[in-house]
């Protein structure tokens, strides 16, 4: 764009000083930063207590030489401040808190399952069939006579050659010997 020069000519103002009074500022305090803390102090026993604090959360625990440890901790968020407690020993890890879930309580009568009396199992007519003819093979097999195995060859005895005849059955007498005539 090519444009011409414009000059322009201010009216001279008079402008008058009035006079005004100024007080000094407000001085603010200072801003002062996050305040945190910690500590940890431990004994020659095993005894351990530690902690923290700062803006958002803090949290302590003490802790023994046995194991068990008991502590607490505080936290905020979007539904406000909570504070859990806590317990660890040989009982277990047990813990208690304002957010934590409750279970609903159960304040209605025990259902009571319903009772039927069982109706009797009927055979099917394969299933009669079968135990018609088990019963009447196992009747044929019950009325066979049978042959009884001879003890004196096939008993006890027969491992020890007993029965066989290679070692008397009973033991010898001795008796001395007499001369021949």
């Amino acid at each position: 764009y090519a444009a011409a020069p414009v000059a322009y000519a201010a009216a001279p103002a008079a402008i008058a000083a009035a006079p005004v009074a100024y007080a000094a500022a407000p001085v603010a305090a200072p801003i002062a930063g996050p305040v945190s803390s910690q500590f940890q102090a431990q004994d020659e026993f095993g005894n351990l207590a530690y902690g923290y604090q700062n803006i958002n959360s803090a949290k302590q625990e003490q802790g023994n030489a046995y194991g068990g440890v008991t502590g607490s901790y505080t936290y905020a968020d979007e539904a406000g401040v909570h504070t859990v407690n806590y317990v660890a020993d040989d009982f277990g890890f047990r813990v208690a808190g304002d957010n934590l879930p409750v279970a609903p309580v159960y304040n209605a009568a025990l259902p009571v399952a319903p009772v039927h009396a069982a109706a009797p199992v009927v055979d099917t007519p394969e299933v009669a069939e079968a135990k018609a003819a088990f019963f009447a093979a196992f009747e044929a097999e019950a009325s066979r006579t049978k042959r009884s195995a001879q003890l004196g060859a096939f008993g006890p005895t027969a491992y020890a050659g007993l029965a066989t005849g290679l070692l008397p059955a009973a033991p010898l007498l001795l008796l001395p010997m007499l001369p021949l005539l």
